[in-house]
């Protein structure tokens, strides 16, 4: 296809009205010339066919009658904003054609003469739908816009939802712990279920960050060579008591052989995890997933196939689109914010895979795959045995501007042994820490005074301080901030709400000798 005939496919066609051996004749140029044309047998003929997908009209002006010039004016008056057609007139002479009555109240009419060159109508016509051509991508990009801003208006009405629903129960909880005498396993049930609340919240944070990383390319694998059968087999297990808690069973299909793939073991393990969480949401009790690997064609295959809820026609071509969701009634029973499958595609895509969806419709079940390059089979590596955990008692400094928090996690870690020291701002946090010369400094990145960035770098420059382990807690989590704050000092950087083991696992590294000195040089 040529660049014309592009442009006349996209843009519609060009209506004709002209009479006789003229109109066979423009048939003929602009066929020719790769424009999608239509010669119209009559002026009822042109009305009949009008509409957004128009690119221009050529008309001779000898067949503009006042019936078709008052329906034209009326159906151009109608026309959206975005929308100006091209209508091109053909006259015995200009001074004739600007007499016609009301002409110019059409608007964008350009008047050709006769006799008309064949070049010359080529030209006025591609211009014309040239400039039509830019009206409908202005249309398209007004509707884009339009649905964006739909969906935006949706998901920020979901978001709310969500995060009030968990607000709701924490809010109890704190009540229901301020009261005196409060028995044993009640404490413990309510502490659990402010665990758990807080537990969603932070996985609602998560995936919105991590759609948005992805979108932008800021998200970097720690691919190796995985065995994905391994890991499929693995998360299943995880998932099978979540789901058999709902009632419906997870079954895997899995040959025994490893299936070798390269990969970032955590990342592909929040795809199977979403696909699986997905799967279970829409699946009714009694039911049961699905989920099959294989090889096929240089790619590991894995497929979850639900019997749930299925999915419109319509919805899957979208289904993978960030804030997409199927369930979009009131009481919305399976939650969520239309996030886990964009980011699904996202992190596959970034392994160099593919994704796609399959359904015969509602309540006929979905399966959702997952296609990923094979490798060759690695040379197997010695086993490296992990650390035994340190002990606790060790002096931590605790750097955090939230009182709450800081108070908190100060109970937290002296609850573990540790003895605490907190500092409420930056400039405190650099005095108090060569004053009780810490082993482990806990440190917020958004500190009054000064930086958390700047008190690792003071830290760092102080000889007495230059081997103490420290440890970012912030609510900062992108790639770039977690770079930032490795290369000012830190040792490593954790995004709140940090699950606490995984802070304690942290602050134990200082006890293992993790940050011993070698020759003077600090190993990190």
């Amino acid at each position: 296809m040529s660049n014309a005939d592009a442009t006349g496919a996209r843009s519609g066609s060009v209506l004709i009205l002209a009479a006789g051996r003229d109109g066979e004749l423009a048939l003929e140029v602009l066929n020719n010339a790769g424009h999608a044309c239509h010669l119209c047998a009559d002026e009822q003929d042109l009305l009949d066919r009008l509409g957004d997908d128009v690119a221009a009209l050529l008309i001779a002006e000898e067949l503009v009658s006042e019936r078709l010039h008052g329906n034209l004016t009326a159906a151009l008056a109608a026309q959206p904003a975005w929308s100006d057609l091209p209508i091109l007139v053909v006259a015995q002479n200009s001074s004739e054609a600007l007499r016609l009555p009301g002409l110019a109240v059409l608007g964008n009419v350009s008047v050709l003469t006769r006799p008309l060159a064949v070049d010359a109508l080529s030209s006025s016509v591609a211009a014309s739908v040239r400039a039509r051509l830019r009206q409908l991508q202005v249309r398209d990009l007004l509707g884009d816009q339009q649905e964006q801003a739909r969906r935006k208006d949706e998901f920020l009405a979901m978001l709310a939802h969500e995060l009030r629903n968990p607000l709701a129960p924490i809010r109890y909880a704190a009540r229901i712990l301020q009261a005196h005498g409060l028995p044993a396993d009640q404490l413990r049930h309510t502490a659990q279920l402010v665990e758990r609340q807080v537990g969603h919240m932070a996985t609602i944070i998560d995936d919105l960050l991590d759609v948005s990383r992805v979108t932008r390319g800021l998200i970097t694998l720690s691919a190796a060579p995985l065995d994905f059968a391994d890991l499929v087999r693995r998360t299943v297990d995880a998932y099978a008591v979540t789901a058999k808690d709902k009632g419906v069973g997870v079954r895997a299909v899995i040959a025994p052989q490893p299936v070798w793939v390269r990969g970032d073991a955590t990342r592909l393990k929040q795809v199977l995890d979403n696909l699986l969480d997905n799967a279970v949401k829409f699946s009714p009790a009694g039911r049961e997933v699905l989920v099959s690997l294989c090889k096929d064609a240089g790619q590991a295959v894995v497929e979850v196939s639900d019997q749930g809820a299925g999915l419109d026609p319509a919805l899957i071509p979208h289904i993978f689109e960030p804030f997409v969701q199927a369930d979009r009634s009131l009481d919305r029973p399976n939650g969520g914010l239309g996030l886990g499958l964009a980011l699904v595609r996202g992190l596959v895509q970034l392994h160099g895979g593919a994704t796609s969806a399959q359904s015969k419709g509602p309540n006929c079940g979905s399966t959702f795959t997952v296609h990923l390059p094979l490798i060759e089979t690695p040379a197997l590596r010695p086993e490296v045995r992990a650390l035994p955990h340190g002990p606790g008692g060790l002096r931590v400094l605790l750097a955090e501007d939230n009182r709450d928090a800081a108070d908190s996690l100060k109970m937290l870690l002296e609850m573990s042994g540790h003895e605490v020291t907190v500092a409420y701002n930056g400039p405190d946090a650099v005095t108090t820490a060569r004053s009780v010369c810490p082993q482990v400094v806990v440190c917020d990145i958004g500190l009054p005074g000064m930086s958390g960035y700047d008190v690792a770098t003071a830290l760092r420059q102080d000889p007495e301080l230059q081997n103490v382990r420290l440890i970012a807690v912030t609510g900062y989590g992108d790639a770039q901030d977690r770079d930032a704050a490795l290369a000012t000092g830190f040792d490593e950087h954790l995004c709140k709400p940090v699950e606490p083991n995984a802070l304690l696992a942290e602050i134990a590294k200082a006890a293992r000798g993790a940050n011993a000195v070698h020759g003077g040089t600090r190993v990190r």
